[in-house]
Formats: structure tokens, sequence, C-alpha cells
């Protein structure tokens, strides 16, 4: 909420120890906290009423999971971990084909996932595209690469990706059977990204032997209702070569080959909603609201930030600040209200820090919150009953627009406070 930005030495002092510090950030050198802390609280308890000495907001009743192995890039086994896209419909695919077609020069949008899913739309590579022409030279559209390091995109190469008759997307949902008789298989185009970046996307020209960069991506909701919540990298051609017949110039048009990128979400995940503490009586409960699961490390997927003070997410010495993630300063508010942006997806490690922790069972409240309001640098808490700084919900929460109160997006939120075992998220 309402957020303090940083101003004068102080403030930078503050964010300097912020920055260099390592496992006790927090920092509060007049007890300023402490006094939010309290307003804080007198403000929760006069909203809704006594809480309940046991509620621990979610945190001490579903906050234990089991960490799995690392990440497999066997597409038999992705629908056991994560949600696998269906495969695009030819509808589908015609549409977001025609309008790369039609549409010169696009504005895009940048994405930041560090795990995804790639699939083929076209290309004017393949045969059956109303725009190919034999012996055009998109042929030479080798593989496509994604990150800095321009990692392959495993199976993508010549304008198509080969068809995948073995992946897994889902589970029956009858647990008598044992996994292997589980699992629900479909064929597609498809690829897996993990541990990679969506900060670039690119190209390898096998005529000039080249990498090339020339892309954008266009989110579905620009392109038709049909493919709405969806996300395309589109590729525009170009050769270099020393003869003529290796030089092919970019004509704006990004449709020489099209791929659908989808973040990578977690089955078993569970999702964090904060208070900064800006405002001590506000109570919406968006001022960050991100997933947490864990694998072989800690995977987040950061979906709103309503605050607008620098805040960090952290695990061990590893952290990220929000704002950064989304893009943006941090006096802007993202998904909350009017800028609207996709999911981050970022990886931090496992925590070991909590002595109730093991090798094979890891605690949500190891992942800590951080916040620096120019005075102070502090974490915010879940103290089993104590007015709650974070809040642990199901994935399936959907969070408050900006100034909405939770308890008027859900009204028996009142009653969960004095009641943990009350129901209050439909």
């Amino acid at each position: 909420m309402k957020k303090n930005l940083l101003t004068g030495m102080l403030a930078a002092s503050a964010a300097l120890f912020v920055a260099c510090s390592s496992e006790k950030d927090y920092y509060d050198p007049n007890g300023a906290v402490a006094q939010k802390e309290a307003q804080y609280e007198f403000a929760f308890t006069k909203r809704y009423g006594k809480i309940a000495p046991d509620q621990d907001w979610g945190f001490g009743t579903a906050s234990s999971v089991k960490a799995v192995r690392g990440v497999d890039a066997n597409a038999n086994e992705w629908g056991t971990y994560v949600n696998v896209p269906d495969p695009l419909t030819d509808a589908q695919i015609q549409v977001v084909s025609k309008w790369f077609r039609e549409h010169k020069t696009p504005e895009g949008i940048a994405v930041n996932w560090s795990d995804f899913f790639a699939q083929q739309v076209s290309s004017v590579n393949e045969s059956d595209n109303e725009n190919y022409v034999e012996g055009n030279g998109h042929g030479h559209m080798d593989y496509l690469t994604c990150g800095e390091n321009n990692e392959h995109i495993y199976n993508f190469n010549n304008g198509t990706c080969s068809v995948n008759g073995n992946v897994c997307y889902a589970l029956d949902p009858d647990e008598s059977k044992d996994m292997n008789n589980r699992k629900l298989y479909h064929s597609d185009r498809i690829q897996y990204m993990v541990n990679s970046s969506t900060s670039k996307f690119g190209y390898h020209n096998s005529l000039d032997s080249k990498d090339y960069d020339d892309y954008v991506i266009i989110p579905g909701d620009m392109i038709d209702p049909s493919v709405a919540g969806m996300y395309f990298v589109g590729f525009d051609y170009q050769a270099n070569g020393q003869n003529a017949n290796q030089q092919v110039k970019l004509d704006g048009y990004y449709n020489d080959w099209i791929i659908k990128i989808t973040p990578g979400i977690y089955k078993g995940a569970y999702r964090i909603i904060a208070e900064d503490l800006g405002d001590t009586d506000d109570f919406d409960f968006n001022d960050v609201v991100f997933d947490v699961v864990f694998r072989d490390v800690t995977i987040i997927t950061l979906q709103a930030v309503g605050g607008t003070m620098p805040l960090y997410i952290q695990v061990e010495d590893e952290k990220k600040e929000v704002h950064e993630l989304f893009g943006v300063s941090s006096s802007t508010m993202v998904n909350t209200g009017s800028v609207s942006k996709a999911p981050v997806i970022f990886r931090l490690p496992l925590p070991s820090s909590n002595p109730s922790s093991n090798s094979s069972s890891k605690n949500h409240a190891d992942v800590q919150i951080l916040v620096n309001d120019g005075t102070a640098v502090y974490y915010l808490k879940a103290d089993c009953g104590k007015a709650p700084q974070k809040i642990l919900v199901p994935t399936t929460y959907e969070w408050t627009k900006e100034r909405e109160s939770i308890d008027t997006k859900y009204p028996a939120f009142a009653e969960w406070v004095s009641n943990k075992d009350a129901k209050w998220i439909k």
C-alpha cells in the first residue's frame, strides 16, 4: 500500500544495508517497526475481533510439503508435477498465424520465466503453411534458442518441432492405481525448459552460420479471444552471408517461425499473500502475492505487487526485489489495478534454517519477505495468535484489487480469524 519512497542519507544507508548484509537484514534503529506492528495489531483486532490463540494463518497445517526430485525433462513425467498446456487447435494455429502475417512491426512485451513450455505454432518452412515457398531459405532457421546464453530449445529445428506422442499431461484421479497406470498421454509438438530464461529468444541460421534475435512476444489477448491468456513468440528471418543467395532482409513480419510459450506452474504449490505495514489499517493483503513450491530448489511464481516500497522475497542469503522482477519502479503496483503483467517465475535455494526442516520436508515459513520502508528494514511475520502480516492460502485464492479489503472479497475472513477451522475461501 502507500508507501514511503527512499529519501535522504538515512534511506540510502538503509538500502545499502539491505544490499550488502546477509542473514540478519533486520534493521530498526529507532524502534519504528515495533511501533508499526503495535498499531497494526490494534487496528486488526479492532476490525476483526479476538484472534484464536491457535490461529497459525495457514503456516502450521499446510506449510510442510515434500521436496521432490529434480525436474525431469522427459515428457512422460511432466504431468506428474507440472500443469501441461493443451495442444493448440487448428483454429487457434490459424488465427495466430494470420495475426502475425498481417501485423507489421508489432510492439511486444517481455516475460520473465525460469521454467516454461514451448509449443510449435507454425512457420513458413512448413509445407502446409499458405505462405510456404519451396526454396525460400527460411528452412535455414536451424534451431531456436532462449536466454542470454542462447540455450537450444530442444527438438525445435528447421522451422518446426518433432511430434512427441508420449506427453504425460495429467494423472487419473484414481489414486488406487499405481503411478504408471495413472498417467494420461497425448501427442504434441512441445518441449519443457527448466532453470532457463525468457529474457531473449533467437535462432541459429545455418545459411550464414550466425545467430539472430529478431523476435517479438505477443500476448494472446491482443490477437483473439480464442487465445486470450496465452503468449506467442514470432521471428523475422534474415541472412547476411557473403553471396547474394545468402542474403535475406528483414521484412518486419514476425511470422517466419511462431511458437507458444507457457509458464511452468507446479503442482503442490501454495500461495503467500502479505501486508508490508506501509499502512497499518489497510488489510487488502496484496502488497505481494506469490506461489511457492519446493523441488530441487525453491520455485517462486510472483503473481502481484500492490505495495510501493522495496520488498524482497528471500530464502537463506539470496533475495529478489519484486518490482525489479516485474521491470517496474518501486512506486508501481502490478496486477492489482491498472498495470497488468505476466507472472514472473524464478528460483531460490531450498530453505534449511528452520530446525524442523529436513532434506525431505521444507516449510513455507522459511520463505521470508523483507521490506525496506526508508527508515527501517524488517521481515514480515505470521506469529501464532497475533495479527498476520502474511498468510498462506491455496493457489486457487484470488487476491484483492487495490484498496479492497480482504473481508470485502471474503466475508468469512473475520470468522476464520477467531476459528482456524472455519472455511473462508470458496
